[in-house]
């Protein structure tokens, strides 16, 4: 039907192509219900449209009046903008071209802003407005008309509503839709909005009708018909585009390559030398004919595009700089234009001036915002594009190339008021190889909020829906998951009760459940108060020229935890500035309150930080209130108060409140939007009737709401970062790492979990919003989404129940680990399984119930009998035992509080209930396993030590291993070791024959056989235990075989370790010392420590007996029974003993005036029986009598005690011999590296007194004492003159080989080991250490050194062989004398001296050996030594 004129004169621009183009407009419009309009920026689409709609008789004004006479609902115009400041700047315009008030005709609605009266037929806004409008309006039948302005950028808001606008066209046919933008892509809008027409009957079936169900699938349609599209080409003035691509080098770089486009467009000069000159540009002449070639400088202001804030702060400095140098361009502004940019900023734009002006802009100024006086253009060619990672889930503003369209649309924000031009950073190649389109929003955007606004809608799924471009399907999934989180969509993706409440708030979803939640805990008024804060920008203003003072004025806002807490406290102080005074001191104020004890807002609670009671009272009242809190608790502290404001009595008026916050660097107009959007949002609660807080709400109701809705942006910092990580970093969900934004609003730093507003991605990826939490809040939360894992469970004897550790993670963040859960709960058949097992099986529960301690017992006899069978097969296997409890138990029994409960129901009637018997434990009898053959106890020392038996081959404790006291320890027999147990000895006998040679091995074929055999024979009472094992063993074998079996013979490392005896060595408390299977190195690691608890044992027992002898006067009886050895190489014969308590009273003495030394004794503790060694101690003028638990010991001490008893009997004799040494001046000379001549004199006479006076046997009483002094007197000259020639001939040969060591060059290896062995021959007590049978070869050990440095020159590589042999041999030796601490047997001292014989065999073989000796030698030696 034909629409009737318009009822308003309305004027076309002739000068406008869209004005030309109308007419067809118009018939297109009449005929379709959708047109495609597509313009050059420039061409007046904008502007003329809705005119052209005006004047076809579209909107109210043209409607016929209804019955009342009053104009009809509805008939709007709708005309959606993509930006606020668009849709008011456009409705000013239309207005002014209309000659009508603004609100009149036409007017605008935006956020926050209503311009529009009642009668208005023209209604700009923005496309959140219109899609808002669909909750309420689901048909849109306010409007008859609607144009979709920019449709180009592709919004997230655009692309609904092009999907919603197709869908309602159907049901709305008087609708119009007039699609619009000057780079659209016209074919796919035109595809989108096409139409069918429905087939006369009996023709070919087309598709069916898009979203037709039922019946309607079976109507014939014809082929899809596209919206006509309208190109309207040219514009009000030409726009000349011109190609500057640069090359970005250390020197050159973006900000230069603008400063020369500057030059190009005002000054008309070239580019520097080295730069890029444009297409026509002057060659050749002077600079200043260059110049004037180019033309005069144009005027005109320039508008620079740069992809972000950081970029047009450093090209604002640059260009500031650079056109400083220009008298013709030093007055010229330079001003950024960016959506963060505080309101004033943003006015200086569109103000009027006179001079030139440069604006640096992001994409806010690319499409429908119109810079006044725009000439010219430069485009850098990128942008920051907000794209959503489906990874990560955190929104990133990456710097990109714009496509083409956006190029375009930059290039046309020029040419306005006159012939433009545009200079683009990059080549004309690059642009035709960029995208035609920018990716539409719905592309890179989280749908979250698209979905639920569907599902409230009842739009159907998200996946049918006719978007323009349909999203993927792992965008739609993380939409789903996103509203999962929150709680909208259940598991089945329908919507919620707390969907449907969701969906009614006109905010993100984030934000709306944080509100939800706030309700729910009490913190709804504050939720309200964040929730507006975080819907705008911040309003806290930071000017490029004032960011120092901004920050210092800002602190006094700043929480220590919380930035959502600064949003209260900046909320609050927002409300009592108004009052004339603010009620937050500055920062620095806070700080000297809270070091003087004052309650800070900045550390309290949410809920301490406006009293209770002063909720809902004037601002005056609440302020003083405050004030007087603080000071309360000031007082209870005993502190003065510090001084603060006082309370306001008076109400700034709007322009000093204005001034005000412009002086704390508040942006008035973003405090106006918080303040719009908090008021609707209070109007919101209102219509649902939600209740605020009476209240103020705590830190933690507070945050636990904004949780709600941010779950996602949880961070954690962990302990121990990694080397190199940011202290800043932390951990946040799916795996991503986010630092903390540096202008983040907080006094101190943020603690190690947080929660963030959001997270966003430029160099790299901030949070912002950050504050404080506390990892069990997730749980309280978000349980819902917590993944929990059941982690090793076990049986825990304390709890009496099976225990499975919890680990639970947040989108892999760990909320908590190691949590203790009763398994029962979760799994009762795999925790009874365990309880079984582990409480019953193994005996690891503690309790009183009597089957359980008779089963163990039962066991542990059973077990013992295999360890000392070393057999594995006598108790029956656990899975037998778990069957018997198995099979008894209730099948829902997993707790030991449930056993016990039942177990005192059902024993009443069954005593032995549970309860198993020998034979249930054991598969067959243990045969041999008696106490005899495994005794409990085995004597060592003369001692009873406990004997323990352990089956375990591997353990350190496997096989036999015998408890010695530590005061016995050195009275134990390597002999006696040998013999084991008699239970053990037929498994060692066979070991040892196995390890020998074939030959002799064979002739005990079978092994098993003979070895029990002679098993049988050895364990007889004589013989078991009598002299070492592989001596008796050694003569069977001898006797048997008639070969020439040596000891060697017996491999002793083919002998498994559990076949020689563990020694376990204790105090007298039972605390373990040392263990081993090695005597000799225990007795080198605790020989001293037990010899000195022998002797205290000793020395307490004969003071007891010198005690009771005294007071009884019966000693015999009570005294230990000393036994004489007349030899100690020799057989033991007794012999009369003396009292213990007079031979052993610790007394000094010169003479031997203690009677008899006895060589042994006897000492009693208890059931045991101690060997005592007696021997005189060296005291210096006297000799005391002590006990020794080692004869080696013993003899030694005896040696040196006896030595000084005869020198005190014949002192005028070593005085002569003092003085007449032949020879001692001369060699102490030769002595004098090593010490001094009294040094030298006093080891001469001491071993001439050994010579003289010590030789085998040695005296035992006063008899044979006086005998000997007698007999050493008359020949300890001839000794002593005899010693000193051997002292002298060694040390001549020590000082030659001295000499040759330091003669020797070239040959550091040799000279090395040849004065280590020097070190060693010839120490600083040479002569009293050395064995006067090794002492007689000194000499020629010494030449053989000088020999082989003479021999080395002829052949360094045979010496270098041989070393390398020796020191093989050497080093082993010394390790085992460290091992052993010094302590050195005989083996080891025959091994020492062939190892020197070893140095003549091989350096020096014309001195000769007393012996035949090699390597091989020394290896069988060595391995008797180790066997």
């Amino acid at each position: 039907m034909p629409l009737a004129p318009s009822r308003l004169p309305i004027e076309f621009p002739d000068s406008l192509p869209v004005s030309g183009r109308r007419h067809e407009i118009m018939a297109a419009l009449e005929q379709h219900q959708v047109i495609i309009v597509c313009g050059e920026t420039g061409s007046g689409k904008t502007t003329q449209l809705p005119k052209i709609a005006l004047a076809l008789g579209r909107g109210r004004l043209n409607a016929p009046p209804g019955p009342d006479g009053k104009p009809p609902r509805g008939r709007l115009i709708g005309h959606t903008q993509p930006r606020r400041i668009a849709a008011s700047s456009v409705a000013k315009r239309i207005a002014e071209e209309l000659k009508t008030p603004l609100g009149e005709v036409v007017g605008y609605k935006v956020r926050f802003n209503d311009r529009l009266g009642p009668n208005a037929s023209v209604k700009l806004m923005t496309d959140g407005i219109l899609l808002a409008e669909t909750q309420t309006d689901p048909l849109l039948k306010a409007y008859d008309t609607i144009i979709i302005d920019e449709a180009h950028e592709r919004s997230l808001n655009i692309d609904f509503l092009l999907g919603y606008l197709k869908q309602i066209l159907p049901r709305r046919p008087d609708l119009k839709v007039i699609v619009t933008s000057a780079t659209i892509d016209a074919d796919r809008f035109a595809q989108h909005f096409g139409t069918r027409q429905r087939l006369p009957r009996g023709r070919r079936k087309g598709e069916p009708a898009p979203g037709t169900e039922g019946a309607e699938a079976s109507i014939e349609w014809g082929p899809l018909i596209p919206a006509p599209v309208i190109m309207v080409s040219g514009r009000t003035f030409p726009v000349e585009q011109r190609w500057k691509p640069f090359e970005e080098t250390k020197d050159f770089g973006l900000n230069e390559a603008i400063a020369d486009a500057v030059d190009e467009l005002w000054m008309g000069v070239r580019p520097a030398p080295g730069r890029p000159k444009p297409d026509g540009a002057p060659s050749g002449g002077s600079d200043d004919a260059q110049r004037g070639a180019w033309g005069p400088p144009p005027g005109g202001d320039i508008l620079v595009f740069l992809p972000g804030e950081r970029e047009i702060r450093e090209a604002a400095d640059h260009l500031r700089g650079h056109l400083s140098h220009s008298a013709l361009t030093r007055n010229a502004e330079v001003l950024p234009l960016f959506a963060r940019l505080s309101q004033a900023e943003q006015d200086r734009i569109f103000d009027s001036h006179s001079g030139r002006r440069i604006v640096l802009a992001t994409n806010v100024a690319e499409t429908s915002l119109t810079v006044p006086g725009i000439r010219y253009v430069i485009d850098a060619g990128t942008a920051r594009v907000k794209r959503y990672s489906l990874r990560s889930k955190v929104e990133q503003l990456l710097v990109e190339p714009v496509s083409q369209a956006a190029a375009n649309q930059r290039a046309g924000r020029c040419g306005r008021v006159a012939n433009g031009i545009c200079i683009r950073l990059y080549d004309e190649a690059d642009f035709n190889g960029r995208a035609r389109f920018t990716d539409p929003e719905i592309l890179r955007s989280s749908l979250a909020g698209v979905i639920l606004r569907m599902k409230s809608l009842r739009l159907g799924s998200v996946e049918d829906f006719p978007f323009l471009e349909a999203p993927s399907r792992r965008a739609i999934t993380d939409g789903y998951l996103l509203l999962q989180e929150l709680g909208a969509l259940s598991e089945a993706n329908e919507l919620t009760p707390l969907g449907r409440e969701l969906a009614k708030l006109p905010l993100d979803p984030r934000v709306g459940r944080m509100i939800l939640e706030g309700r729910e805990r009490g913190a709804l008024a504050e939720v309200l108060v964040i929730a507006a804060a975080l819907s705008v920008q911040d309003v806290r203003d930071r000017p490029m020229d004032a960011q120092q003072q901004a920050d210092q004025q800002h602190a006094k806002f700043d929480d220590e935890k919380s930035e959502f807490s600064g949003y209260l406290k900046l909320w609050k102080w927002l409300g009592d500035a108004r009052g004339g005074v603010p009620a937050l001191p500055s920062a620095r104020a806070q700080k000297d309150a809270a070091r003087k004890g004052a309650p800070s807002q900045a550390v309290l609670p949410v809920a301490q930080r406006i009293p209770a009671g002063v909720v809902g009272q004037p601002v005056a009242q609440r302020a003083a209130a405050a004030l007087g809190a603080a000071r309360q608790a000031l007082a209870a502290q005993g502190q003065a108060a510090p001084e603060m404001a006082a309370a306001p009595t008076h109400k700034l008026s709007n322009r000093q409140y204005e001034q005000l916050l412009r002086q704390n660097y508040i942006s008035i107009r973003r405090v106006r939007e918080w303040r719009d959007i908090h008021s609707q949002l209070l109007t919101v609660v209102t219509e649902h009737q939600w209740k605020l807080n009476p209240q103020p709400a705590s830190y933690e109701a507070l945050h636990l709401s904004m949780l709600a809705g941010l779950l996602g942006n949880v961070g954690y910092r962990p302990e121990d970062l990694a080397a190199g990580a940011s202290q800043a970093e932390y951990l946040g969900a799916r795996g991503i790492k986010f630092h903390r934004h540096p202008g983040a609003h907080l006094s101190k730093k943020p603690g190690r979990w947080i929660v963030v507003a959001e997270l966003v991605e430029t160099t790299r990826l901030f949070g912002r919003g950050i504050a404080a939490i506390e990892p069990q809040w997730l749980e309280e939360v978000g349980g819902h989404l917590l993944k929990k894992q059941l982690l090793d469970p076990h049986w825990e004897k304390k709890a009496g129940e099976v225990v499975a550790l919890e680990r639970a993670t947040l989108y892999g963040l760990v909320v908590y680990n190691n949590r203790r859960v009763s398994y029962g709960r979760v799994d009762p058949h795999a925790a009874r399984e365990i309880f079984i097992r582990e409480a019953l099986v193994a005996g690891e529960w503690e309790t009183k119930l009597p089957f359980l301690a008779a089963n163990q017992k039962l066991v542990a006899k059973v077990e013992e009998l295999e360890h000392k069978s070393r057999r594995q097969d006598v108790l029956v296997d656990e899975e037998l035992i778990y069957a018997f409890y198995d099979q008894q138990l209730p099948k829902d029994l997993c707790t030991a509080r449930e056993l016990e409960a039942w177990w005192r129901d059902a024993s009443k009637t069954n005593p032995k209930l549970l309860q198993l018997s020998r034979d249930e434990l054991m598969r067959h009898e243990a045969a041999g396993i008696t106490t005899a053959a495994f005794p409990r106890t085995v004597r060592l020392g003369g001692t009873d030590c406990a004997a323990s038996y352990l089956h375990e081959p591997g353990d350190a404790k496997d096989g036999l291993t015998v408890t010695v006291p530590l005061f016995v320890l050195n009275q134990v027999s390597d002999e006696r070791c040998e013999w084991l147990v008699p239970g053990m000895l037929k498994d060692k006998i066979q070991a040892l024959l196995k390890s020998l040679p074939q030959k002799p091995r064979s002739r005990f074929v079978p092994l098993p056989d003979n070895a029990a055999r002679l098993a049988e024979a050895l364990s007889e009472p004589t013989a078991f235990g009598h002299g070492s094992l592989l001596e008796v063993l050694l003569k069977r074998v001898r006797d048997e075989t008639s070969l020439d079996v040596k000891r060697t013979d017996f491999k002793l490392d083919m002998v498994s370790a559990h076949l020689f005896m563990n020694f376990r060595v204790v105090d007298e408390h039972g605390r373990q010392l040392g263990h081993g299977r090695n005597l000799g190195a225990l007795k080198a690691e605790l020989g001293a420590r037990a010899r000195g608890a022998f002797q205290a044992l000793a020395t307490l027992k004969v003071n007891q007996a010198a005690e009771q002898a005294a007071a009884e006067a019966v000693s015999e009886q009570k005294q230990a029974l000393p036994i004489v050895k007349r030899s100690s190489v020799a057989t033991k014969t007794e012999a009369k003993s003396a009292p213990a308590s007079a031979a052993f009273e610790p007394q000094r003495t010169t003479t031997w005036s203690f009677g008899e030394l006895p060589e042994l004794m006897e000492i009693r503790k208890g059931g045991a029986s101690l060997i005592g060694f007696p021997a005189l101690i060296d005291q210096g003028d006297a000799v005391t009598i002590e006990v020794f638990d080692e004869p080696q010991i013993a003899a030694t001490r005896l040696r040196a005690g006896l030595r000084r008893l005869f020198a005190l009997q014949i002192r005028d004799a070593l005085k002569y011999l003092e003085k007449n040494i032949p020879d001692l001046q001369k060699m102490a000379v030769a002595f004098m590296p090593l010490g001094t001549l009294e040094e030298l004199r006093g080891q001469i006479i001491e071993v001439a007194l050994d010579r003289a006076f010590l030789l085998e046997p040695l005296p035992t009483c006063e008899a044979d004492f006086r005998r000997r002094v007698e007999e050493g007197r008359a020949r300890l000259t001839l000794i002593a003159n005899e010693v000193a020639r051997l002292a002298g001939v060694v040390l001549a040969e020590y000082a030659s080989a001295s000499r040759k060591i330091r003669d020797t060059k070239g040959a550091p290896d040799a000279v090395a080991d040849c004065t280590q062995q020097l070190a060693r021959l010839v120490p600083k007590n040479f002569l009293a250490a050395t064995p006067w049978s090794q002492l007689q070869h000194l000499a020629r050990y010494l030449k053989a050194i000088v020999l082989r440095l003479d021999k080395f020159r002829a052949d360094p590589a045979r010496d270098a062989a041989r070393l390398a042999d020796l020191r093989a041999q050497e080093t082993r030796y010394w390790r085992l004398v460290s091992e052993r601490k010094g302590a050195v047997d005989e083996r080891m001292t025959e091994l020492r001296w062939l190892l020197e014989e070893l140095r003549v065999s091989f350096f020096a073989q014309e001195l000769r050996t007393p012996q035949p000796v090699s390597v091989k030698r020394l290896d069988k030696v060595w391995a008797q030594l180790q066997s």
